[in-house]
């Protein structure tokens, strides 16, 4: 197809081919000015003589950069240049020549000059990089879908600055293990349910032998839906099942995973009658459920467990110069860093052989009996009892198991 020729383009359109321009070739670190654009072949027949083109970024400006209620703030601006900032910006200059021009508007367009213009992004570069892991890492899309996401997001909210990383890592081995289809649509009801503070019923399943979802239980299950949590490659729901022990209410937090959910619905829901489902149970009504979330969930209930943290005291096998016992031999608290992140506390090294270190965090007693078999070589259960006592009758029943 032949390049097409202009005489003289309607200034919408020139509007337009500018703004593209600066929103692919522009951002803070790289403003760009009216001589270098009249050199660019994708824009320079848009550019018009001087006046011409500074009247269009004007205009681009005063449109991109205000609402109904006037200019925006900087950081909100989309059009920036130094001229602008100068009369509208955050900390604006006025002038006493201002009455000569009868208005600010006409002082400012006889005065601004066009440079140091660039397209202000919605988004940084490491937000961006941000939105590019989480569609790596997500289950609810395939490698190829998730490929082509990330090319619409580097060529719709980057520049030709932005240093392009891989896009195929974390999903080119990845098995297929869930149902993209029925997660997305899991999470969907999930997510409107915890929006209109009401409860869902669902199918909860296990797979057979024959590699197939079935249910574990005879009728629907019923909660109320609190948090949707991301972990390990997985989705999880935080909610609350209410159940009744003794002829009294049991409310518990409890924790599910969206991938063995089938058939979710939102019962008592009428849309004719604006009827938006059965309200669900009061956060500050059920035990153990946090009344907001907090990035440290993970840490304190490991492997998505839903027992109450309490205070884990430990012993840590940490080898030591023979003599010096202050001088550790190597970095080896790797393995607890990575599953408890800075949260663990040191507490002191023993004063005598082994030389073994204690440490403190705070965790899931189930969790916490199945990790410490797990690095059962380097770590001892100190307190409290009952956590130690449940190690000690795990490792009797594999004793038993095994005829050891």
């Amino acid at each position: 197809m032949g390049k097409r020729k202009l005489s003289k383009s309607a200034r919408f359109e020139r509007m337009f081919k500018i703004w593209e321009y600066l929103k692919n070739n522009t951002d803070k670190e790289h403003p760009t000015s009216q001589a270098q654009m009249r050199k660019a072949p994708e824009v320079s027949e848009f550019i018009g003589d001087k006046e011409t083109f500074n009247r269009l970024i004007k205009d681009m400006a005063r449109t991109m950069n205000s609402d109904e209620f006037g200019y925006k703030k900087e950081d909100d601006w989309k059009i920036y240049f130094h001229d602008f900032k100068k009369y509208y910006g955050d900390t604006a200059e006025t002038c006493e020549d201002e009455a000569d021009f009868g208005s600010d508007e006409e002082f400012a367009d006889q005065t601004m000059r066009i440079d140091g213009l660039y397209y202000n992004r919605t988004f940084t570069y490491d937000e961006i990089n941000s939105i590019i892991e989480g569609i790596l890492s997500t289950k609810t899309l395939d490698t190829k879908s998730a490929v082509q996401l990330i090319e619409k997001v580097e060529q719709n909210l980057t520049t030709k600055f932005y240093k392009k990383g891989p896009k195929q890592v974390c999903k080119v081995m990845e098995p297929e293990l869930v149902d993209r289809k029925q997660l997305s649509a899991n999470l969907l009801t999930i997510q409107r349910a915890i929006d209109n503070n009401v409860q869902i019923s669902f199918w909860f399943n296990g797979y057979n032998c024959q590699k197939k979802l079935e249910p574990v239980r005879e009728k629907k299950d019923t909660v109320s839906p609190y948090y949707i949590v991301a972990s390990g490659g997985r989705y999880y729901l935080l909610a609350c099942k209410e159940v009744v022990i003794k002829g009294e209410p049991v409310r518990n937090m409890s924790i599910w995973r969206i991938d063995l959910m089938t058939d979710i619905e939102i019962p008592g829901a009428k849309e004719e009658v604006e009827k938006k489902g059965w309200p669900r149970i009061p956060k500050k009504d059920v035990e153990n459920l946090p009344m907001t979330w907090t990035d440290d969930f993970q840490l304190k209930h490991m492997n998505m467990s839903y027992d109450k943290p309490v205070w884990v005291t430990l012993k840590i096998k940490s080898p030591k110069q023979e003599d010096d016992p202050a001088r550790r031999i190597k970095a080896d608290y790797t393995f607890l860093h990575d599953w408890f992140g800075d949260q663990f506390r040191f507490v002191e090294t023993e004063k005598t052989a082994p030389y073994d270190d204690i440490v403190k965090m705070e965790c899931s007693p189930f969790a916490m009996v199945n990790w410490a078999l797990q690095y059962s070589d380097r770590v001892e259960v100190v307190a409290p009892e009952a956590v130690r006592n449940a190690v000690v009758e795990k490792i009797k029943n594999l004793n038993e198991k095994y005829g050891l």
